[in-house]
């Protein structure tokens, strides 16, 4: 495993559970933090509260996946994100997409328009990127129709 820009760059991100991924969600608010940071703001807005000592192993655990850096040079230990949102989120729209529409992203868009209108905000994003493919542009373009 290597590190390109901060980010930990492997084949994929390992797989996290529902309370894995609510923590590195906390982490990438914050930026980094210690354990009982991170079990704070878990804390301050969940139905169930955690232990101290469940967030801390959590989190120990991730940074031996490689989803969190650990600086074990200060005290407390403080947990960082080695993937950023972006790169997690990539990743698992293609496992969805793979799973349940044959990697046909396009399948995925219909169904999302089918499921909920887009806004006419929304449809003018969809008309940048299209109309970057028309003429022939490959660059992504971002929210607002903006290239990036």
């Amino acid at each position: 495993m290597t590190l390109v820009e901060g980010e930990m760059v492997s084949k994929r991100v390992p797989e996290l559970g529902p309370l894995e991924f609510s923590l590195l969600d906390i982490l990438w608010q914050l930026g980094g933090a210690s354990a009982g940071e991170v079990l704070a703001a878990y804390n301050s807005q969940a139905e169930k509260p955690l232990a101290y000592t469940t967030v801390s192993t959590l989190l120990t655990r991730m940074g031996e996946k490689g989803v969190l850096k650990v600086d074990k040079e200060r005290q407390p230990y403080r947990f960082t994100p080695s993937v950023t949102r972006e790169r997690l989120l990539r990743q698992r729209v293609r496992d969805f997409v793979g799973t349940f529409f044959g990697g046909r992203m396009f399948d995925l868009a219909l169904r999302l328009v089918e499921e909920e209108p887009p806004t006419e905000e929304s449809i003018k994003q969809l008309e940048a990127i299209l109309e970057k493919y028309k003429t022939g542009g490959k660059k992504r373009v971002r929210k607002g129709g903006r290239e990036g």
